[in-house]
């Protein structure tokens, strides 16, 4: 593609008529995938500044450099812009033609439930007959075909990129707030944009709440002129959301509990559970446990009924959904032990997991294993265990994720936050591995565990068992204790 082409109607890049008639066969911001003719564009990451490869970029085949410090002296064009992140997405949208523009395209973002009702989003329209590419924390998924992610937002290229070569016609995408802020969704057009909750977490990286919901609000600057915004109203940033997209003309879609929102669910712990779209209402029961699975499910069938579907056989199109990796997964450890995977990492999440698994399993004493992430938000950290205490007859601190930290560094920061609590109440076992086996080993009658944090990630620890996941380990305990 010519150049004129690639910059068209980026108002970022200043204008350079002796480039326009230059052949770029790429777009790429890592320097060491760079192939000839492409073009390399340097962004300044949070742990590699691009900027520091451009060198090698140029080795590879680079035309053309783009980025944001002031360089001279290149071997070939380099032109400076104020922010490079920003630009990539609108120099990959012309590259590959705009995509996104010829699906419909749904973007969810909230700090929990993405991953669910992205998952509930796909497996619906599916059932309604259309194809759809998925985007998100556990996988990715593109005309049938599954791959593993490493984001749960994808680079700003790489999104394009992927969209351009799907054949569905219907992308899913999960949209984080880093997602949004480091501009990777620059260049998309969304149909729909759905706010599931806003709660306290990654304020390591947003620094304040506040901060963290203008993140999220910027989802909404991406639809498309006839775009929609689906929100939970009920949650108090929900409901400051639908306001703000109000002011702005912005269609608002509200899922809530109260009569007065557009999708109104009603929770009975008994299973009945209804769901009114349009004064139109039908059973409905989520394939997870939870009030919190039937508003991602509403969230889901709204997507479903403005498409112009009929929700009436809902339950039977969800119900053959697949297990979602680390949500709610359920395992029989042994005749008494049951054990629940869950990826619940904020206090709102653990308190709708735990208080959902008293529910189900009233007469089994609920052991509660989860651990925090070094160099992440630590403001949230006591509020976590507060809950844990509250809801659990027994809570064991383990290792979530080091990520940096030493090993005692962090025993010590789990010793204080125990401090006010007995060890009949919260008690510390580091390997994470061996504080499931614990428990397994003294219980007595009916037990659940129910560990979180994880979810479906890998360990990057080495533990005692010779497992790398918590569902290793739960596999690995059942043949144990089975064979």
């Amino acid at each position: 593609m010519k150049w004129n082409e690639i910059v068209n109607e980026i108002s970022d890049i200043d204008q350079n008529e002796k480039l326009n008639d230059l052949d770029i066969t790429g777009i790429n911001e890592h320097a060491g995938n760079i192939k000839s003719g492409e073009l390399f564009v340097a962004i300044e990451g949070f742990e590699k500044d691009g900027h520091d490869f451009i060198d090698q970029a140029i080795e590879n085949g680079a035309r053309v450099i783009i980025g944001q410090k002031p360089l001279s002296h290149l071997s070939v064009p380099y032109i400076q812009v104020e922010n490079s992140r920003k630009v990539i997405g609108k120099l990959a949208a012309n590259y590959y033609g705009h995509p996104s523009k010829g699906k419909i395209v749904v973007g969810i973002t909230g700090t929990n439930g993405k991953t669910t009702t992205g998952l509930f989003t796909t497996h619906l329209l599916r059932k309604a007959g259309y194809s759809v590419s998925f985007f998100g924390t556990v996988f990715n998924e593109i005309n049938g075909e599954r791959r593993a992610s490493s984001l749960t937002t994808p680079s700003a290229s790489m999104i394009q990129k992927d969209l351009s070569e799907s054949n569905d016609e219907v992308v899913v995408i999960e949209v984080s707030s880093q997602g949004l802020q480091q501009h990777r969704m620059e260049g998309m057009a969304f149909d729909y944009g759905l706010f599931t909750n806003l709660q306290h977490d990654h304020l390591d990286y947003h620094k304040t709440i506040e901060d963290y919901f203008l993140a999220k609000k910027k989802l909404f600057s991406l639809l498309k002129p006839e775009g929609k915004a689906i929100v939970n109203s009920d949650d108090q940033w929900g409901h400051k959301l639908v306001s703000l997209l109000q002011e702005e003309n912005i269609e608002v879609l509200t899922v809530g509990e109260t009569d007065d929102t557009h999708t109104t669910y009603t929770f009975e712990s008994n299973g009945k559970n209804k769901l009114t779209i349009n004064n139109h209402s039908i059973q409905a029961q989520a394939p997870l446990p939870g009030k919190y699975n039937l508003l991602n499910l509403s969230m889901a069938a709204t997507v479903l009924s403005d498409l112009g579907h009929d929700i009436d056989q809902l339950e039977d199109m969800i119900k053959d959904l697949e297990p979602i990796p680390g949500r709610f997964e359920v395992y029989d450890l042994t005749e008494n032990v049951k054990a629940v995977i869950d990826y619940a990492h904020t206090s709102e999440a653990l308190e709708a997991v735990l208080s959902t698994s008293k529910v189900l399993y009233p007469d089994h004493t609920l052991n509660h294993v989860f651990g925090f992430r070094g160099k992440r938000d630590s403001s949230k950290r006591e509020k976590m265990l507060e809950t844990s205490i509250q809801y659990s007859d027994h809570t064991i601190l383990t290792l979530d994720d080091l990520n940096g930290i030493e090993e005692e560094v962090m025993k010590s920061t789990y010793l204080k936050l125990a401090q006010p609590y007995t060890t009949r109440e919260a008690d510390i076992i580091m390997d994470r591995t061996l504080a499931v086996k614990q428990v397994v080993d003294h219980a007595e009658g009916p037990t659940l565990i129910v560990l979180t944090g994880k979810g479906h990630e890998n360990y990057t620890s080495a533990f005692n068992l010779p497992v790398r996941s918590d569902k290793e380990t739960l596999d690995y305990l059942i043949k144990y204790y089975n064979d």
